[in-house]
């Protein structure tokens, strides 16, 4: 027998009695080992697969790419400029499986337990142009981590929230994929975490279960009739797992979906009953521990189409019409600006229309993109704003050094060069927007939020 002693007895006994003494030994020998490092690329910012020099891909990701080595990912502008997101690779499947549902189809997708935004991003990965997301987190600390990592990804039909998934269950059959990427016991973060470890027993695992099904419950209750449902969790156990798997099925009638998954690049099958189910396991696969099933609401009422149509006066307020004009041009693409409490933003019609009809009491962080602050007579451009891909580059744009960029993003003066106009500047980093500067001729005032700011050590 390996020695595992790190490991808690418990979980050993459960994991070997649930997939076998050799299967067992085999992944105890690998949660010992260094866990695998891995980036996705955003497929909308990509800067190529020569992010890294030692880059190779990841077998179910098309972005996908794992590193020799970890770099200190903090000290690259490119991080912080949104092209690209430190991921485990197992959970990079989430991008390919929903291109497989729904292809090039224009979709309406919430992810209910998003932050700190991993999965949300590669659900967007996945998704065509003009998909809407809703993208949710329960407790209020990480919903802001989530708001600041898909603020970088820069997809505009977004909307983030910080609500109970009881409370955005009233959405009633909207979404053509809801993803419940569940809180669990964890078992497969045991070799990155020691919280994992430590905080591990028989009754937690028991306990997820319940909240897990709490949730799914309200995540059926958003299905639009032929959507789907992705279920996942970062832990080994089949009552977490394949129990849940089996109770969807039986509970509500939605049909299992074989994503073809299975048996590719060491990804495990189910180990009991026969609901289809992806298993990610150290020393089967490179990546993390995971479980992943996919469901389909059958009914077949209604097509799969995104709700179109305008949003309710309440969103609209009057705003000057020189300071709408100023926003209409830093932005591209067919979208609506409103006025958000003196903050404009602009959305497509569809993501309007799901905004509007999000339930009273739900903590709405941020949606669609956030253009600028209207003081006074000025419009003042929001960081989001430079992050979006809905930016019209209406600005000059300054190329910054890798010193002067890591400069720029600790929230220090930067000097431009002597020819740089006055006014608002974008500063970019390998052509990439980093934010914002005002240029003021001898000084130049730095922009970037000051809760986003790094802090590099040399």
């Amino acid at each position: 027998m390996i020695d595992d002693i790190f490991l808690p007895e418990g979980f050993r006994t459960l994991i070997s009695s649930e997939i076998g003494q050799n299967r067992s030994e085999i992944l105890f020998s690998a949660l010992n080992g260094e866990p695998e490092t891995s980036v996705r690329l955003n497929r909308r910012k990509s800067p190529g697969t020569t992010l890294y020099a030692d880059m190779t891909p990841v077998p179910w990701c098309d972005s996908g790419f794992y590193l020799q080595k970890r770099p200190v990912f903090t000290h690259n502008p490119l991080l912080h400029a949104g092209t690209f997101y430190v991921q485990d690779a197992s959970s990079m499947v989430y991008e390919d499986i929903v291109k497989s549902l729904v292809g090039d189809s224009q979709v309406y997708a919430c992810d209910l337990c998003a932050a700190p935004g991993g999965k949300t991003t590669a659900i967007l990965n996945g998704l065509a142009d003009g998909s809407v997301m809703l993208a949710n987190e329960f407790i209020p600390s990480r919903a802001n981590i989530l708001k600041e990592n898909l603020c970088k990804y820069g997809y505009p039909d977004l909307i983030v929230t910080n609500a109970d998934t009881a409370r955005l269950a009233e959405l009633k059959g909207w979404f053509d994929i809801v993803a419940v990427d569940a809180p669990c016991s964890g078992e497969g973060m045991m070799r990155k975490e020691e919280a994992a470890r430590s905080q591990w027993s028989d009754g937690l695992v028991r306990q997820c279960s319940a909240l897990q099904r709490e949730i799914l419950r309200n995540a059926v209750e958003m299905l639009k009739p032929g959507g789907y449902l992705i279920y996942s969790t970062c832990t080994f156990n089949t009552i977490e797992n394949e129990d849940n798997a089996a109770w969807i099925a039986e509970t509500f009638g939605l049909e299992p979906v074989d994503t073809g998954f299975s048996q590719t690049a060491g990804i495990q099958g189910q180990i009991k009953g026969d609901i289809p189910c992806l298993r990610f396991m150290p020393g089967f696969s490179r990546g993390e521990g995971l479980f992943l099933s996919v469901f389909r609401n059958p009914d077949e009422t209604t097509s799969r189409s995104l709700k179109t149509g305008g949003g309710k006066k309440k969103n609209k307020v009057k705003t000057d019409p020189k300071l709408l004009a100023i926003a209409r041009k830093w932005i591209k693409g067919d979208l609506q600006v409103i006025d958000h409490e003196g903050r404009l933003l602009a959305l497509s019609a569809s993501a309007l229309r799901l905004l509007d009809s999000i339930p009273k009491g739900v903590r709405i962080m941020s949606a669609g993109v956030e253009i600028g602050e209207i003081k006074g007579k000025d419009l003042i451009p929001a960081h989001a704003l430079a992050m979006s891909t809905a930016m019209a580059k209406p600005f000059p744009e300054v190329e910054l050094s890798k010193e002067d960029a890591l400069r720029y993003l600790s929230k220090e003066a930067v000097t431009l060069p002597a020819d740089t106009p006055r006014g608002y500047i974008t500063v970019t980093y390998g052509g990439f927007p980093l934010g914002f500067l005002k240029h003021l001729g001898n000084r130049s005032n730095n922009l970037y939020p000051g809760e986003y700011r790094i802090r590099v050590k040399n």
